[in-house]
């Protein structure tokens, strides 16, 4: 199967073009993976705390917080070390050390050890994504891009409704170290399948211009945060569209927990399965 389409500026690729190209499909089943252990780990901290921990409320809304906060916070800056990181490095070592956090939960038994792991996951997921993109530039030509986004983003609703009834599924009738052991798999499966391929350049980890000592990188960098942030601030329309993202993503990773606890103290049932 051909990995590269006809090159046809004045046409856009749809859905199946871009998936023919086999770099691409590797990134998708990549994101597929990925996206489902991000939500299958967070789905199962809240089945234990909700109905195993008995936990408050208030503890139970705090996994959302410690794993939106982190994204909330960093997605906006990430893209500046993703431009200067080598895109199959973040990917693959975001993976890696997103599979060691999920191992590292087999020793939580904790609120505030949920929040710490939880935390540290997102962290990574953030560098992860803008990588992402970074990647999907160099596999799919511009008139498919559209495309691919739209592929890319399709895994990320999809997972967040698969992920819960799985994680459910899998804790009821297995047990949550279960979970855990196959969110370890989804990661370092997504880690393999981003290392077997080839990027265009691998070289230098920092651009040529900022390029010199500590002190100037580092300026460098700060300074284009700054000039991203002030760029969202001072732009009318795309500082809208980020706050009703970011307002959205809010309201709908709060849903989970808050219907976790409606059906333990509503409707007084003690069993994960009762959540299907």
């Amino acid at each position: 199967m051909t990995n590269q389409p006809a090159e046809s500026p004045g046409q856009q690729l749809g859905l199946m073009d871009v998936l023919r190209l086999q770099p691409m499909r590797r990134l998708w089943y990549a994101q597929i993976v990925s996206v489902f252990g991000d939500f299958l780990i967070l789905f199962a901290v809240v089945a234990v705390l909700t109905f195993e921990l008995h936990a408050t409320p208030q503890k139970i809304t705090g996994v959302q917080i410690a794993y939106l906060l982190p994204i909330a916070i960093l997605g906006p800056l990430s893209g500046v070390f993703a431009d200067r990181w080598r895109p199959k490095a973040i990917l693959v070592t975001s993976d890696l050390l997103r599979a060691a956090l999920c191992l590292w939960m087999f020793r939580v038994h904790g609120p505030w050890g949920f929040y710490g792991v939880l935390a540290a996951i997102s962290v990574f997921s953030s560098l992860f994504y803008p990588a992402q993109g970074i990647a999907v530039r160099q596999f799919v030509p511009v008139h498919g891009l559209r495309s691919a986004n739209s592929l890319l983003q399709q895994v990320m609703f999809v997972m967040r409704i698969a992920g819960g009834p799985v994680a459910t599924l899998i804790i009821s009738h297995l047990s949550v170290w279960t979970c855990y052991a196959v969110d370890v798999c989804t990661f370092l499966a997504s880690a393999t399948l981003i290392g077997s391929l080839r990027f265009r350049s691998e070289s230098g980890s920092v651009l040529p211009e900022i390029r010199g000592t500590q002190e100037k990188v580092v300026a460098r960098i700060l300074t284009e945060m700054r000039e991203g942030l002030f760029f969202i601030l001072h732009h009318a329309t795309l500082r809208f569209v980020t706050l009703a993202i970011t307002a959205a993503l809010f309201v709908m990773g709060c849903f989970a927990p808050l219907i976790a606890i409606f059906i333990r103290d509503t409707l007084h049932q003690a069993r994960m399965s009762s959540v299907l």
